[in-house]
């Protein structure tokens, strides 16, 4: 993904009076049995994690798609083509967003019917506040990072899927093209990853509570069986940006490409749709830690958690031994991740792979403490 700092530009979005910020995770309501969401505390998710109701929902990018396309691969010399976005989007029927294409032409998943268990969601983007690491991740630090939570344990926490994503930052019932709406607002989120994470009222799904997905930094997530049936299907042609087939599987049943990267950014001028839930790309797959410290992109992890009763049993009992075991992992897991704010995500994990094995842990030993050419915003 391209870190080019550009003008955010869409139509109708500026002037006119400034919309009404929407309520903050804190201020929304708990919701009933017959709703799909619910705040912390009424379902068994770990601290800082919303609920998404199990059920099967419509999730996927509306049509016609909203964006304007400027095709930099056409383009004999690029200089400045998000000066084109306005004739782009006039182009258009329905657009209301500027896509700068800066290579492939990553997926937009459009609508499809997918069925999901109960399942938390982290409320915000790792580490759930200050800035966004300046590293990022790369597809071996995303190895890592799922390395590191199944170690720590941490109360259940693990990666998202792209699905628990997409229909989490989308909404299960509102299905919502952009995490804040279905109209662009170049206002509702921040424009640069040094913003604090969650600061920006606005840059949430009001029917969620989940904040900054999709639309500040992207997220890595775990390839699964809903996104193959959608990209594998109806002629597609089951690639992101790579070659591989994204339903390629190991002998034991295990997909090949595990890892994807999920949501846009603030930036018009990127590889897959700016502003939305409903893109992912991929970076191969996990070798070994060569070039991690030099492709550390601009993407951060999506934390997702099975609920568990025990959750609730044992939120005032730390007398049980089982429950006690809880309360480690949570506490151990709001070490770290305090820790980890304003860290880089390379600081991050080898503070805790460290802790949790025991012995030094350095994820990227070819890395000189600097960040590489791909890191860094």
């Amino acid at each position: 993904m391209i870190r080019l700092s550009i003008v955010f530009l869409m139509t109708g979005c500026s002037g006119g009076e400034p919309s009404t910020p929407e309520a903050t995770p804190s201020d929304l309501p708990v919701a009933v049995a017959t709703t799909p969401i619910a705040n912390d505390g009424s379902q068994p998710c770990p601290q800082g994690m919303r609920y998404i109701q199990g059920g099967t929902y419509t999730t996927g990018m509306k049509l016609p798609l909203p964006y304007g396309v400027v095709d930099t691969t056409q383009m004999e010399v690029v200089e400045a083509p998000e000066l084109e976005c306005p004739e782009a989007i006039a182009a258009t029927d329905g657009a209301t967003a500027c896509w700068v294409q800066t290579d492939l032409h990553d997926p937009v998943v459009t609508e499809h019917e997918v069925t999901v268990d109960g399942y938390c969601i982290a409320t915000a983007p790792f580490p759930g506040s200050g800035p966004n690491p300046a590293d990022g991740m790369t597809t071996w630090d995303a190895q890592m990072f799922e390395q590191l939570l199944t170690l720590g344990g941490f109360a259940g926490r693990r990666l998202c899927t792209f699905t628990e994503y997409e229909l989490a930052v989308a909404g299960p019932t509102t299905n919502r093209r952009f995490i804040y709406g279905d109209e662009p607002n170049r206002d509702a989120c921040a424009r640069d990853e040094s913003t604090d994470i969650g600061s920006m009222p606005d840059c949430q799904n009001s029917e969620t509570g989940v904040m900054d997905y999709g639309a500040v930094i992207s997220q890595w997530v775990l390839n699964d069986e809903q996104l193959v049936g959608w990209a594998c299907g109806e002629g597609r042609d089951c690639r992101a940006s790579g070659n591989a087939r994204l339903d390629e599987r190991f002998e034991d049943g295990s997909f090949a490409t595990r890892y994807l990267v999920a949501g846009g950014t603030h930036r018009v001028q990127t590889r897959q749709a700016p502003f939305t839930p409903h893109t992912f790309h991929d970076h191969g797959q996990a070798v070994d830690s060569g070039g991690c410290d030099s492709w550390g992109w601009d993407d951060g992890p999506a934390v997702c958690a099975t609920p568990n009763s025990a959750l609730v049993s044992c939120a005032d009992n730390s007398d049980d031994p089982a429950c006690q075991a809880l309360h480690d992992q949570e506490a151990a897991w709001q070490e770290l991740r305090q820790w980890c704010v304003g860290k880089r995500m390379t600081e991050c994990l080898n503070r805790g792979l460290t802790a949790l094995r025991g012995e030094e842990v350095d994820v990227c030993p070819e890395s000189d403490g600097e960040l590489g050419s791909g890191q860094g915003r």
